[in-house]
């Protein structure tokens, strides 16, 4: 299989989404999972609890984009359908989030495309030991699903100072940021037309059967690729372990391999090294993710 290339910038529509925002990591234990991705060389923010909901989260902030670890608190509390989608699927990667600078301005293009989307306020507490900051949200959640099954909504920051803080933003493993997120599906070349006609010609690239969706101007692509090739992009998987339709994992940029490579064997994960020097750490080593890390 070619090497995969990010969709070109020029030729697609120019709107208001800024590319991935962050990456959704459900998990049915949050301290179990925050201790293994410090495990996989992360700074994890302090935990962080979803203003009358049941959910809380740690993050792993990036200089633009960040994965959010998601899990439960509070099982009396509303949890945004958290509960049922690992029971159908376990721990993993649940989907993402589209960056934008207005949550409103981005759900009136997208409806103007075809897709409608609903604005909701969000807001969540940061527990720190001096008082609790509280960053806020503007989500635009979209009415149904993409083609494929893919459904992500869109992320505003109304307060991107409180969670944008230096001192998260560097990691052992010197990550720096999504690079690409892996979605499987049975035919991704059935995704190209539906998804050019919403974000233009060049949004959406195909390479042998794998095609490369990017959503507006900004960091990040998400690749969709047959089950048969998902070994291809994520080595660490077993070749006869059954893949799934659905979100397998992401690849993340690290500024120094050999610091990544370090930060790994003294968490204790197994990883694998491909013939480009990228790093791969199996699903089982992250809590259901299959990750990535390519020098960028």
């Amino acid at each position: 299989m070619a090497a995969i290339s990010p969709p070109p910038s020029g030729s697609i529509v120019i709107g208001p989404l800024k590319g991935i925002d962050h990456t959704i990591v459900g998990t049915d234990d949050l301290e179990a999972a925050r201790a293994l991705w410090e495990r996989l060389g992360f700074t994890l923010t302090p935990r962080g609890r979803h203003k009358g909901w049941g959910t809380g989260n740690y993050c792993a902030m990036f200089e633009r984009d960040y994965v959010e670890l998601l899990g439960t608190v509070d099982p009396s509390q509303f949890d945004n359908g958290l509960a049922d989608m690992l029971a159908a699927q376990g721990p993993g990667l649940l989907g993402f989030s589209l960056a934008a600078d207005s949550a409103s301005q981005a759900a009136s293009w997208l409806g103007g495309r075809g897709t409608p989307h609903e604005v909701k306020a969000l807001a969540r507490f940061i527990e720190l030991p001096g008082g609790n900051l509280e960053p806020g949200f503007a989500l635009a959640m979209p009415a149904r699903a993409y083609a494929g099954g893919l459904k992500p909504f869109v992320t505003e920051h109304l307060t991107r100072d409180l969670v944008w803080q230096p001192e998260w933003c560097r990691h052992p493993n010197s990550a720096t940021g999504i690079a690409s997120v892996t979605y499987v599906a049975e035919e991704p070349l059935a995704l190209i037309e539906p998804f050019e006609a919403i974000f233009g010609l060049g949004s959406a690239v195909a390479t042998d059967e794998t095609v490369a969706l990017r959503f507006g101007r900004g960091g990040g692509f998400v690749l969709v690729v047959r089950p048969a090739d998902l070994t291809f992009l994520h080595p660490a998987i077993a070749p006869d372990e059954p893949a799934r339709a659905g979100y397998a994992g992401m690849s993340l940029a690290v500024a120094d391999l050999g610091a990544c490579a370090a930060a790994l064997a003294q968490g204790g994960i197994e990883f694998e090294r491909d013939r480009a020097a990228a790093l791969h750490v199996a699903p089982d080593q992250a809590g259901g993710v299959a990750l990535a890390f390519a020098a960028g």
